[in-house]
Parts: C-alpha cells; sequence; structure tokens
C-alpha cells in the first residue's frame, strides 16, 4: 500500500474512459452497460440523499456552533454544497463507467492507488487524511460483511464478464471499496473542512452503502437473466473427520 496523495490532480487531464471508448466483444458491452444503467438510477437517489442529508446536518451543526467561527465554517460548508451539489453526480458515474470500461484491463492492485493508506509509511500522511482513509475502510468492510455471499457470486459471474477468474471484493469495480473510492475521489469537487468530509461520507454510507446488499442483489439477478452463470449457487465446503 502505498501514502495518500494527489491522485486527483495526476488524472485531472486524462481523457475519461467510458464504455463507448472501448474495444469490446458486443455481448460484454451490453451487459456492462445494462449493469451500469442499473447502478446510475440506484446512485443518483442514493446521491442525492447523502447531499440532502449533509446540508440538513450542517445546518444544525450552525445552529448548535458554541463559537462564531464553527459556525462560520458550517455556513460555509453549506454554501459550497448547495453551490457544487450537480458536480459530484457526474465525477462519480465518470468514475463508476471508467472501473465497469477497464474491467477487462490486467489486473492492477488498487490499493497501491493514492487512495489507500500505508501503516509503514503513517509519518508521510497528514491526520485528516488518515482519518478519512480509516472511516472510509470502515463503511466498506462493513459493506462487504454484509453482502458477503452475493459479493462472492457477483464476483464470479463479473469475473466471466471480464475474462478473468473470479474478482474478489477489491478488485470489482462495483465493489464496495470501489464505490468508496468513487466517493473520496469526486466528493473533491467541494472544499470542505475534514470534519464536514467527514459527515459527508458517514451520509454515504447512511444513504448508499446501507442499501448495498439489495443493490448487489439486483446486479447478480440481472447477469442472472442474461445468462451468466445461472445456476451458480454457493455450496460449503463439507469436511469428513
Amino acid at each position: 500500500m502505498s501514502p495518500i496523495a494527489g491522485s486527483a490532480t495526476s488524472n485531472a487531464t486524462a481523457a475519461p474512459v467510458t464504455l463507448s471508448s472501448r474495444v469490446l466483444p458486443r455481448r460484454v458491452r451490453t451487459l456492462l452497460e445494462g449493469v451500469f444503467e442499473l447502478l446510475t438510477g440506484e446512485l443518483d437517489r442514493a446521491l442525492t440523499a447523502t447531499l440532502d442529508g449533509l446540508e440538513q446536518q450542517l445546518f444544525k451543526l450552525a445552529g448548535q456552533a458554541r463559537n462564531n467561527d464553527a459556525q462560520q465554517r458550517c455556513l460555509e460548508a453549506l454554501g459550497t454544497i448547495k453551490h457544487g451539489r450537480f458536480d459530484l453526480m457526474p465525477r462519480y458515474i465518470a468514475l463508476l463507467e471508467a472501473g465497469l470500461a477497464t474491467i477487462r484491463d490486467p489486473a492492477r492492485d488498487e490499493r497501491q492507488t493514492a487512495d489507500s493508506i500505508s501503516f509503514n509509511d503513517l509519518e508521510l500522511v497528514a491526520e485528516a487524511d488518515m482519518d478519512e482513509t480509516t472511516l472510509l475502510h470502515e463503511i466498506a468492510s462493513r459493506a462487504e460483511m454484509k453482502s458477503s455471499l452475493p459479493l462472492f457470486l457477483l464476483g464470479q459471474r463479473m469475473g466471466v464478464v471480464a475474462g478473468k477468474p473470479a474478482l474478489d471484493t477489491d478488485s470489482l469495480p462495483i465493489g464496495p471499496h470501489a464505490l468508496c473510492r468513487y466517493m473520496r475521489r469526486a466528493s473533491r469537487c467541494f472544499e470542505l473542512h475534514p470534519e464536514h468530509r467527514q459527515l459527508l461520507f458517514r451520509q454515504f454510507d447512511a444513504h448508499a452503502m446501507t442499501h448495498y446488499t439489495a443493490l448487489v442483489e439486483a446486479i447478480n439477478n440481472y447477469l442472472i437473466h442474461r445468462g451468466v452463470l445461472p445456476n451458480l449457487v454457493y455450496m460449503p465446503a463439507r469436511y469428513r473427520q
């Protein structure tokens, strides 16, 4: 793992990767476009609710602030969200589409990206970034635990789509860790105080990740109906003494 760095700036000038820009087999493209459409409909609702919830929290905190500085920070954050809320969804969706569009590319360890944390290099990482990384890891891990079985089945099916062995949760472009990475990167359109960024991620957890299991099951059902491992079931191994 590598410490947090400015990945947003390094990719700022790169052309967005889209499903239409990739050379993909027709069936694969159709499947990925279907998964993408299913996800965007749900995430549009979830991100809107996330920002609505954040605005309510900031308004409440502004009213409860013990000093003018704290109140001013909350009010500034409110203004930032109100003026920039329509930037979040396009950024998030572009990251999601790029993840799906590159699913057949050679595997790379997402944990090596600038959005991960190295516990061997903590001295190189700002405390706020460590707190943010830890929070997002907890959110993703909790969703992963709750969705372990459907995620396992989805990894098998998405591996077929990718033309690879089964994908683990870290490799899934629609896995919980990936969705949290997209949120972290997309939310850089807001200039928020670290404590308000954490509020944003908690609202994302409440309005998006709490429904993640149902979303994974819906994607599994979509792939089943399109003939991707329709008879796949999980059979726990039994051992004889």
